[in-house]
């Protein structure tokens, strides 16, 4: 059957939004909604396990139909991973199996906001899901823990400076620490880090006998950048 063409078929799609998951099929008869199904997925999960899900509750409701029906989907992305047969997704791999069972369900792909009405209505029943739907308890997703585990590091690795006792010239003019590269060349290098020819640097070493500046106040790159009247005439 084709897409619209009023024989029943089923359609899924899954929404993610700042208030959460959702995920939902509707089940189309004669242009009509004769059946469907909302979830409520925690606001970890992806829209990928949203969509995902849709299809798993989709194969399970049109299992007991005994004819052939088509399931419409416009996830690219969940089609290929259950063509995948090395999937390491468990939701993925029971899809695998009940499609084994039950030849007389097919998988299809649809592009998605074209006017399609199956479509349409699966996405409104998505993003519903997100509030109304029933909640359904999914394992987190790697791309969360990654993050998750991103922000505590960065949170230690933020304290750890903040309160260190090390790289404190650097601390003051870098205070928040971050993993984007900060592109600086040799001479804001030397600037940020003090590691140059001040008189503050070379007294560590025994270069020198004091850290003065000519003027009278400390050698060090702040103190030259801002407040030294020789380099700032």
């Amino acid at each position: 059957n084709h897409i619209d063409s009023g024989v029943k078929a089923i359609y899924t799609d899954g929404s993610k939004t700042d208030e959460g998951t959702g995920s939902a099929y509707c089940i189309l008869e004669n242009y009509g909604i004769i059946a469907s199904w909302q979830g409520k997925l925690d606001r970890s999960n992806s829209v990928f396990q949203a969509e995902i899900l849709a299809i798993r509750m989709a194969i399970e409701a049109a299992s007991s139909l005994h004819r052939p029906i088509k399931i419409w989907t416009d996830s690219l992305s969940s089609l290929m991973a259950i063509l995948n047969h090395k999937s390491h997704y468990s939701i993925v791999r029971e899809i695998q199996t009940l499609l084994l069972s039950h030849k007389h369900i097919h998988l299809r792909w649809l592009k998605a906001h074209v006017g399609y009405l199956g479509n349409e209505c699966a996405d409104q029943l998505a993003k519903e899901a997100i509030t109304k739907g029933d909640p359904f308890l999914l394992p987190k997703p790697l791309s969360y823990l990654k993050d998750e585990t991103k922000s505590a590091a960065l949170s230690i690795w933020q304290d750890n400076w903040g309160n260190g006792e090390t790289g404190r010239s650097t601390h003051d003019i870098v205070p928040r620490v971050s993993n984007k590269p900060v592109g600086w060349n040799r001479g804001e290098i030397i600037f940020v880090t003090g590691h140059g020819p001040f008189p503050s640097y070379l007294l560590r070493f025994n270069l020198r006998t004091h850290d003065n500046c000519s003027c009278g106040g400390k050698g060090d790159p702040m103190h030259y950048a801002t407040k030294c009247r020789f380099s700032l005439s």
